[in-house]
Order: C-alpha cells, then structure tokens, then sequence
C-alpha cells in the first residue's frame, strides 16, 4: 500500500515505530514522528491520546513480531523436531530482543508504560487494529490478523503483559512432553526462562560490546541462527528423549 494512501492512524504509527528505533523513546519527539508521517502534530492526537499512548501503540507493533514468533511456534507442536522448533523461535527473539532493547531502556523508568505493559497493552492494542481490519487467515498476534493471548479474558492478570511470551512457550513445551518429546521431568518453565534469557542476553551483548567483543570476551557467536543452535543444544541437554 502506498504510504500516501495509509489510514492515517497507520501512517503514523510507523512512523513512530521508526523514529524510536532510530532514536529511542527518550529522544523521539512528536513533532518528528509528525513530520515523518507528513502531518500536522495537533493530528497525533486525533488518533492517541497522549504521548505515551503513542508510543506505547509503538511498542505493541514492535512487539507484535514475538507474538506472532510464538504463534508459529505453538502450531509446530508435534512436527518437525524439537530443537529445530526452538532454534527457529531462538534465531527470530534474538533479532526481536535486538529490535526491542534500543527502544525499551526509558520504559523501566516510566510508570504509565510499565503500567500499560502489565496490563495487556501490546494485546489490547492489536486487538484494536485486528477489529478494524481483521483477516483470520493471518496468524493470531500478527498486524492484521485476531489477537493473540487468551480469547475473551480481561487485560491484566498473572498470564498479561511481557510474562504472556514465557507462558506461551512453556505451554508449547508442555505440548512437547505430552507428546513424548519432552522427559517427563523437564523444567519447563526454567528451560523456557533460559531460552529466552539467553536470546535476551545476546542482544544485549551484541548492542553494547559489539559483535567482536562478543566473539572474543563472550565466545559467542554473532550470527542469530548459529548462537541459536547452541543455546537449545544447552538447554535441551539431559531433556529429551534417549
């Protein structure tokens, strides 16, 4: 679609998603993302209330590509194998998490987005956008496709937020063992707290240290798909089936 054509609620949306990464939230301004999207600033908030609305519709689109990572991997339950499952999921939240991380570090300082992250508001806001516009042939949690996270449950709760990613693949590992594939002692919820903390921890090595620093200090490598492989291999170990 030709960005002159855009809904202009889209138009500056990515625009805000682009000007964060380049710059991060703190530095963003409205009048840039404004500019970019080629309106009026006083349009913004037609669409957002406020700035923080703005850029937390922001980061649900950014993470929106997790979700849709962990959609994926819920529906490869059973198929192709575990760890090529997993090394898959660790490669595209490596990439994620080194999206994300440039743009997050002022969000653990402001009380309105936390809040709105622990209250669903990723979800929320996708769900607004899959109401608009919605195509039940895309991935749930995907731009466009129905939301991801439980049907029909209030925002909020013990499962909401950042914690909704962790307990989708711990119910993905959970399809694994009950297929067999799994041992039926495997901590699943640690293997998916590794999983995901490592991938986490490789970006954040990637985006302070460097890729040569990393290799070298951290042996590590810096290619996603590769350090993947590694990272299920380890936390795999002793877990699956002789």
């Amino acid at each position: 679609m030709a960005v002159g054509r855009e809904p202009m609620r889209e138009r500056i949306l990515a625009a805000a998603v682009a000007v964060i990464r380049e710059r991060g939230i703190t530095a963003a301004t409205t009048k840039e993302i404004a500019r970019s999207a080629g309106v009026s600033e006083g349009s913004l908030y037609n669409h957002f209330a406020n700035k923080t609305a703005l850029f937390a519709a922001a980061l649900g689109e950014v993470a929106a590509t997790a979700r849709t990572a962990m959609a994926t991997l819920a529906g490869s339950a059973g198929q192709g194998t575990v760890e090529g499952n997993l090394a898959r999921l660790a490669a595209g939240m490596v990439r994620f998490y080194g999206e994300l991380l440039p743009m997050i570090g002022p969000v653990l300082a402001d009380p309105g987005l936390i809040a709105w992250l622990r209250a669903d508001g990723p979800v929320q806001a996708q769900k607004e956008a899959a109401d608009r516009a919605q195509d039940p042939a895309l991935p749930p949690g995907s731009p466009g496709g129905p939301p991801s996270g439980p049907p029909g449950g209030p925002p909020g709760g013990p499962v909401a937020g950042p914690v909704l990613g962790h307990a989708a693949l711990i119910g993905y590992l959970e399809a694994e063992r009950r297929a067999g594939r799994l041992s039926a002692g495997a901590p699943l919820p640690a293997i998916a707290a590794a999983l995901l903390g490592g991938c986490q921890q490789h970006a954040f090595l990637i985006r302070l240290a460097g890729p040569e620093a990393v290799a070298a200090g951290a042996r590590l490598p810096e290619d996603p798909e590769e350090f993947a492989d590694q990272l299920v291999q380890a936390v795999l170990a002793g877990h699956l089936p002789s």
